[in-house]
């Protein structure tokens, strides 16, 4: 069995600087100094935006570019004359940037606003991004615990959202994981969500969405030392053709070894076939396996204490295993924590509440890189099951393609539920 090890994370202090945003601007502007080129105009800001601004706030614009070299210039009215002076901005991943340097620039254009010129763009926002000092938890996340990062909703066409601080980049470790809600998906041809760092550069591989057809669906980057080393200066979202609505980070938590001494359980096998798990077609061809669209009802009966194994074969190295069920009444996808053996991985029902959400809504077999080949369900031996099949000798019979005990001329479920 594989043994895996916590990785420290690194104490906090108790305050720290967070970006707050606030949006002062939404639209749609054409920005064009020459028609012919590309119709637009100047865009002069609407009065009254920009008051409070403040040295060392962050003006960010939202920009989409419309021709191959647009020109992107952002000017203010300098002096008693209003001079009409350029400002140095930054543009990358969508966003032009200036980073007020001084509190006479922030009175003046508080006073007098800005005006946006050049070539080949459009303006869709425009925001304030102050340094606000505000109280974080000052210890660690503890293995196993989740946190919100981020929430909202904002639909990905290559935009960045949900930016997080270095603060944030040195609660990650490796084996961590980051869950991002997808609440919808539109018509492009490969849709995805990505993460990168804060120059914008992809860290890790995408996942992409397009076999995907239940929401919400949880994205879940499991990160990888080299990950952990790229966000560690802070990190985003990106991506194509869906829209997101929070990231979690949620802390990596050693399995306890073993999850349980398999003589303790009675063992029945609930499927078998051959099924090739991929989340990522481009490393591994496969599917992700809903026991919920193969057999409704092929869970009913697990119980909490009961333990699920997913039996695996012909796997690639750096096989990765994930089991997800459908939680609550919107059937949002959630991971559960499972435990590798030599050739299964598996879970332990951890209360009746998932027990049920299993029973009803099934669970999907997921990872990269291995063929499913059984699911057994796995109950002390305490359980009716282990009664029926040891007390007196029991047949087992197939009807309307559910497997059924008789014992005694009474009807048993394979989980050893009598069926009245």
């Amino acid at each position: 069995m594989k043994k895996f090890f916590t990785l420290c994370v690194i104490a906090l202090t108790s305050v720290a600087l967070y970006a707050a945003e606030r949006v002062v601007w939404e639209g749609n502007k054409a920005i064009s100094w020459n028609s012919d080129v590309y119709p637009g105009e100047q865009f002069e800001t609407p009065d009254g935006i920009f008051a409070d601004l403040k040295k060392d706030e962050v003006i960010k614009v939202s920009v989409i570019a419309q021709i191959d070299e647009p020109q992107y210039v952002m000017t203010y009215k300098a002096g008693d004359s209003w001079e009409w002076t350029d400002l140095p901005t930054n543009v990358a991943g969508g966003l032009m940037t200036y980073t007020v340097a001084s509190d006479e620039i922030a009175g003046f254009i508080a006073q007098r606003g800005l005006i946006f010129r050049g070539q080949g763009y459009d303006m869709t926002k425009i925001a304030i991004v102050s340094e606000d000092e505000e109280p974080i938890d000052p210890d660690p996340l503890q293995p196993g615990e989740e946190r919100v990062l981020w929430e909202g909703e904002e639909t990905l066409s290559w935009n960045e959202v949900a930016e997080q601080p270095a603060e944030v980049g040195a609660l990650l470790g490796e084996k961590d994981q980051l869950l991002v809600t997808v609440s919808a998906k539109g018509s492009a041809d490969w849709p995805k969500v990505l993460l990168r760092d804060l120059s914008s550069n992809q860290v890790g591989e995408d996942i992409l969405l397009n076999e995907v057809s239940e929401f919400p669906y949880i994205a879940t980057f499991t990160l990888s030392a080299d990950d952990v080393e790229a966000l560690k200066d802070g990190f985003k979202l990106c991506g194509d053709g869906v829209t997101v609505t929070q990231l979690v980070l949620k802390k990596y938590k050693e399995p306890d070894e073993p999850v349980e001494p398999a003589e303790e359980y009675t063992f029945t096998t609930v499927w078998t076939g051959d099924i090739a798990i991929s989340w990522n077609q481009e490393v591994y061809a496969g599917v992700e396996f809903d026991t919920y669209d193969a057999q409704q009802d092929m869970l009913a009966g697990v119980a909490e204490g009961d333990s699920i194994h997913i039996h695996f074969a012909e796997a690639i190295d750096g096989a990765q295993f994930a089991l997800t069920y459908k939680k609550g009444d919107d059937w949002a996808w959630t991971d559960l924590d499972v435990f590798e053996g030599e050739d299964y991985f598996a879970y332990k029902v951890a209360s009746e509440e998932i027990a049920q959400d299993i029973a009803d809504h099934g669970l999907v077999i997921r990872g990269q890189g291995y063929h499913a080949v059984a699911i057994e369900v796995g109950k002390p031996k305490t359980s009716a099951v282990d009664d029926v099949t040891t007390v007196t000798p029991a047949r087992k019979i197939i009807e309307n393609g559910q497997v059924f005990i008789i014992k005694d001329g009474v009807r048993y479920t394979i989980l050893g539920t009598m069926v009245r």
